[in-house]
């Protein structure tokens, strides 16, 4: 359970950077997505979304070290996998 609580930990670490590598780009994109949603809420909304995705991870992962770490690791490759996607396309 330790070494799954560690994982999750660090894939959140590259998620975040992932998230705001996201948030710093010009990407019209990335814009036209989170900038109704900034105006709403307030510019930081979605970190603190991106937090509490780790904390449930890290909340089931005490229950059950295979769950939590499959579920995190899944939303982990497809935000890297978007993240690659949106970084790499022309315009």
């Amino acid at each position: 359970m330790l070494i799954a609580i560690l994982a999750i930990f660090c894939a959140g670490v590259g998620n975040f950077a992932m998230h705001r590598a996201f948030m710093e780009s010009d990407d019209p994109l990335v814009q036209q997505m989170v900038r109704p949603l900034a105006d709403r809420v307030g510019p930081h909304v979605t970190y603190v979304f991106e937090f509490l995705l780790l904390v449930g991870a890290l909340a089931i992962a005490t229950r059950n070290w295979f769950t939590g770490l499959l579920l995190y690791g899944l939303y982990t490759i497809f935000n890297a996998l978007a993240f690659s996607w949106v970084m790499h396309r022309g315009d």
